[in-house]
């Protein structure tokens, strides 16, 4: 086996996995990682002005593109740190990021050696995985080890801090032979969708909670087909806003409490049965939740076992990946349409597109100053169907739920349940990283804004025109 440094076999696995771009801010504990990068080239690098940036733009990354993983680099001590507001926002809304520090030598750990922070102490309650690689040996191992954590089960973030002398370390590692671990995630079974189904079909007035599940799963074209088979209106969360485009016939509009629609509400207090797919059941989505539930029934399908029943508990659930459960709802629905089982929901979906035309909110104001309704009107006019909007909190996000059009998944990027201020730049930045060629617009009200502004400078430095 050829021998190596360890941060050398760290790069090599990032390449296997298909790591291709990183940001980050280098630093003297992360150095050696930086010089092995460097040597490489194989990696592109995008110097971020703050490491909490860097950590936004990895999830922007992900979250761009179906199979990205971003990854964010920083040295020992307050650069972990910054980053784990990052960490909690991916952790939160199921973004795998990798994020990888320094850390003072081994034989320093514990002993007051500066910037020597138990950062995986710290970051655990907010990722799959966190560890400090005491070990050189067991570098590639752990790299390979995060990206099966990463992508298996409920994605989420991982953290890998190496102390320097572990990173400048010889070790043997044979890379030629090196192969991804095979990735889990739960599926149903067709048992489990055919009572779905069942219980769908009993209902008269049912609705698709379609979560930013799907979205992860890359299933938005199985939704729209599996909607489209049964002729049952799909109500988005925010996170799964995209999932089914705002023009299509079945698109019932959004429910909540701020980023909602008028039509979406009505439909879904008439409404008697809902199938959540990749879905939280999130505060700002159900508001009251004895409101929410009264009088009707719950299927709920997700990937993490554990979020079935945590806000209430559904009349039926599945542990299951989206795009696995979809496959089999639109192979079962296909049979039933087949033996004549379906219902026809043609007259509750007249009523669904009849509130929608009937209530929607006036944009069209002349008032001076100009009224926010007014500035998302023209930005439904002036931007394209493909283009893609980045908001992470604050009346411009709300707003944005409330007034613009979005067509397509991934065309609406948005930190659901962390919200952190200084979001909206870095993470934007990080979706252009993932495509240059796409229009971006993000939604940034006056702090979000200011509070990470310097990363506009790396927009301007890697020609990233946001």
């Amino acid at each position: 086996m050829a021998l190596m440094k360890a941060a050398m076999a760290a790069v090599l696995v990032m390449e296997k996995e298909g790591i291709t771009t990183a940001f980050g801010v280098p630093g003297a504990a992360i150095n050696p990682l930086y010089a092995q990068l460097r040597e490489r080239q194989s990696i592109t690098h995008i110097l971020a002005r703050h490491v909490e940036g860097a950590s936004h733009m990895a999830e922007g990354y992900t979250r761009a593109k179906a199979g990205n993983i971003g990854v964010c680099i920083g040295t020992s001590g307050p650069a972990g740190t910054d980053m784990i507001t990052g960490l909690y926002s991916a952790s939160a809304d199921s973004i795998p990021i990798l994020c990888i520090t320094g850390q003072a030598p081994r034989a320093r750990l514990y002993k007051e050696d500066f910037q020597a922070v138990d950062i995986e102490s710290i970051a655990k309650p907010v990722t799959k995985m966190a560890v400090t690689v005491r070990e050189p040996g067991l570098v590639p191992r752990v790299f390979q080890q995060a990206f099966h954590v990463m992508r298996s089960g409920r994605p989420g973030p991982v953290l890998i801090d190496l102390p320097i002398d572990v990173q400048l370390a010889e070790i043997e590692f044979d890379i030629d032979t090196y192969e991804p671990l095979p990735v889990y995630k739960p599926f149903a079974n067709k048992k489990q969708i055919e009572k779905a189904m069942e219980m769908l079909m009993s209902a008269e007035k049912p609705l698709i909670v379609a979560g930013g599940g799907i979205i992860n799963a890359d299933a938005a074209n199985l939704l729209v087909e599996f909607a489209e088979i049964t002729g049952v209106p799909v109500i988005p969360t925010l996170m799964g806003w995209g999932s089914i485009p705002d023009d299509h016939p079945l698109m019932a509009g959004m429910v909540g409490l701020q980023t909602s629609h008028r039509y979406g509400n009505a439909t879904m207090l008439a409404s008697d049965f809902v199938l959540g797919i990749g879905n939280r059941w999130a505060n700002r989505h159900t508001g009251s939740i004895d409101v929410y539930t009264k009088g009707r029934k719950f299927v709920h399908v997700d990937i993490e076992p554990t979020q079935i029943g945590r806000v209430f508990n559904p009349d039926y659930g599945i542990v299951s990946d989206a795009k696995a459960a979809l496959e089999l709802f639109v192979e079962v629905a296909k049979e039933w349409k087949a033996k004549g089982k379906l219902n026809n929901y043609s007259d509750w979906v007249s009523r669904c597109q009849e509130r929608k035309r009937l209530m929607l909110r006036k944009t069209n104001f002349d008032n001076v100053p100009i009224k926010p309704q007014r500035v998302y009107q023209e930005m439904n006019q002036a931007f394209k169907r493909d283009t893609v909007y980045v908001s992470t909190i604050g009346l411009s996000q709300i707003a944005g739920g409330q007034f613009l059009h979005v067509y397509g998944a991934r065309q609406w990027i948005n930190c659901g349940q962390a919200g952190p201020l200084g979001w909206t730049v870095p993470a934007a930045l990080g979706v252009l990283a993932a495509d240059p060629t796409r229009t971006v617009v993000g939604l940034a009200g006056d702090y979000d804004f200011q509070f990470l502004i310097e990363e506009l400078a790396v927009g301007a430095q890697f020609h990233l025109p946001l």
